[in-house]
């Protein structure tokens, strides 16, 4: 099977298949990496670290409103991102050479909301531009298969 057929055939899932890699990916940094010089100041309290927060956050947050076919749904995961990016950094109290910072929890929370926009943004693009309605799945970029009617 050509790759791009398998891609095409993985369509429904592409989305939550990224948001699982990410958010797997994520977890693992958070809490095994051990990244010095992401401690190193950039300009007043921001550090590199804060940054690399921000942008993982935003990441998942710009893919989370993609995988849902319902917009409620894709606040949940957003809301389910939330309590993953603060559970991560209690969980650090627990794990020795780990700090909980409240600055990494508001990059986590603002990243989330930057991406979450830029999400629902893309969304509504990509229904617009497949001629789709709510609920359709229209954020399903294959190709090969028209939105569901």
């Amino acid at each position: 099977m050509a790759p791009g057929r398998l891609w095409a055939r993985l369509a429904p899932w592409r989305w939550h298949l990224l948001l699982a890699v990410g958010v797997v990916l994520l977890v693992h940094l958070s809490l095994f990496s051990d990244f010095m010089p992401a401690y190193r100041r950039l300009f007043g309290r921001v550090t590199l670290d804060n940054v690399l927060h921000v942008a993982a956050f935003a990441a998942l947050g710009l893919v989370a409103p993609l995988a849902p076919r319902s917009r409620a749904r894709a606040l949940g995961v957003l809301l389910a991102l939330l309590l993953l990016g603060f559970g991560l950094e209690l969980v650090q109290l627990a794990i020795p050479n780990r700090r909980c910072q409240l600055y990494d929890a508001l990059g986590n929370a603002l990243g989330l909301a930057v991406g979450g926009a830029a999400g629902f943004a893309l969304r509504a693009w990509l229904r617009r531009s497949r001629g789709g309605k709510p609920g359709d799945g229209a954020c399903d970029l294959s190709a090969d298969e028209p939105p569901a009617a």
